[in-house]
C-alpha cells in the first residue's frame, strides 16, 4: 500500500510540473493584449523612444544600451545585464528588486502565465520593429493609443493651442485657428 502511495504521489507531482512547462510556455496572441500595458511608454520601433525606451531589437541587448535614449538611471546603465528570457521574465516579474534604483515605475507582472505571454510576443516581433498599428485590433501611437502622436513643431493652426480657460469644473481650449473645443467637466477625468 505504501509503495502505490508513493507511486501516486510521484505521479502527482510529475503531472504537476508537466503543467507548470506548459504554462510557461508563452502564447504571443495573448502576450500582445499584456503588451498594452507596456505601450504606454514603450514602442517597438526601433529609436522611438517615450517616455521609456524602445523595445525594438531588445533581444540580447544590453540592458541601458539605447543610445538614442538619454533618461536611463545609473543603476541600469550600469548593470552587466543582457535581455533574453530569464532576464526579461525576473525583471517583469519585479523591476525594483532586479535592478535596484532604476526608474522604472511599473511594480512588475505577478502571474507567470502573463509574463510567459509577453515574453513570446516580444520574441515575435521582428528584430526591425513593427509599425502602429502592431497591436491587434489596435492601432498604437500617443499616450492612450488613439492616433499617432503629432509632430508639435508643424502643427496646423486647428491643432495649435493658444489658450486654456478654466472656471469652476469645465475648461475650454481655443486654438490659433479660434476654434474653441467645447466645455467639458473635469469630473469625467
Amino acid at each position: 500500500m505504501r509503495r502505490i502511495m508513493t507511486r501516486l504521489v510521484i505521479f502527482a507531482f510529475a503531472l504537476l510540473a508537466l503543467d507548470a512547462g506548459a504554462r510557461a510556455e508563452g502564447d504571443p496572441a495573448r502576450g500582445a493584449q499584456v503588451y498594452r500595458a507596456c505601450a504606454a511608454c514603450h514602442s517597438l520601433q526601433p529609436d522611438r523612444n517615450m517616455t521609456g525606451p524602445s523595445l525594438g531589437g531588445l533581444w540580447h541587448r544590453k540592458a541601458g544600451s539605447v543610445g538614442s535614449f538619454r533618461r536611463y538611471s545609473p543603476a541600469l546603465k550600469g548593470a552587466d545585464i543582457v535581455w533574453d528570457e530569464h532576464t526579461l521574465d525576473a525583471w517583469l516579474a519585479d523591476p525594483a528588486h532586479f535592478i535596484p534604483g532604476n526608474r522604472m515605475t511599473f511594480p512588475g507582472i505577478k502571474e507567470q502565465q502573463a509574463r510567459s505571454d509577453l515574453i513570446a510576443y516580444l520574441k515575435s516581433v521582428p528584430t526591425s520593429g513593427v509599425g502602429e498599428a502592431g497591436l491587434p485590433g489596435q492601432q498604437m501611437g500617443g499616450m492612450m493609443g488613439a492616433r499617432p502622436a503629432p509632430n508639435l513643431k508643424k502643427l496646423d493652426p486647428e491643432d495649435r493651442v493658444e489658450a486654456i480657460m478654466h472656471c469652476g469644473d469645465t475648461y475650454r481650449v481655443r486654438t490659433a485657428a479660434r476654434s474653441a473645443v467645447p466645455s467639458a467637466s473635469r469630473s469625467r477625468w
